[in-house]
């Protein structure tokens, strides 16, 4: 499978289980997630995935810079399933119009005090890896949904694997 395809798999998973939920439930604080909602970790995965997809529009420019901390933090992904469904889609397609080898800089903001810019460091990364990261994310806030869907939504159907690393599915198979 490709950085790709995995990527799209696991936006369709996600985009599967916002489709079986209202808006009522999917911005719904519940206490399995310490009072927050499916929404917000659909629009935490969602926006590092458009962070990704904006910094190639820079890349035009040289190298490109992404910096996960620049989040809008957009609060309609948090409680309209039609929105969210409808950035996946766009999302999905701007990552297969992505050249996975070029180069970019990573920058992300180290300082605890809360004075931005006092401890920005840039790393160098590609598109590839970037991808691979946000698989991983979103696969680790999709547990948290998992779990979620487990305790508070018991007749959703959740896909196979849904908020599971593709090591560990490897893993149980032997």
């Amino acid at each position: 499978m490709s950085l790709k395809s995995a990527s799209t798999d696991i936006l369709m998973q996600l985009a599967n289980v916002i489709g079986q939920l209202t808006d009522q439930d999917y911005a719904r604080p519940l206490p399995v997630l310490s009072g927050n909602t499916i929404g917000k970790h659909v629009r935490h995965i969602l926006e590092f995935y458009e962070l990704l997809v904006d910094s190639a529009q820079t890349a035009q420019r040289g190298i490109a810079l992404l910096n996960y901390d620049r989040r809008q933090r957009d609060l309609r992904l948090e409680v309209d399933t039609d929105e969210a469904l409808r950035r996946i889609g766009t999302l999905d397609r701007a990552i297969h119009h992505l050249d996975l080898n070029h180069p970019l800089h990573l920058e992300a903001d180290l300082s605890a005090a809360g004075v931005p810019g006092a401890e920005t460091i840039q790393i160098p990364s590609t598109f590839a890896r970037e991808l691979l990261y946000n698989i991983e994310h979103a696969i680790h806030h999709m547990a948290l949904i998992q779990v979620a869907v487990r305790s508070d939504f018991t007749t959703l159907v959740l896909p196979a694997h849904f908020g599971v690393a593709y090591s560990t599915v490897q893993h149980q198979s032997h």
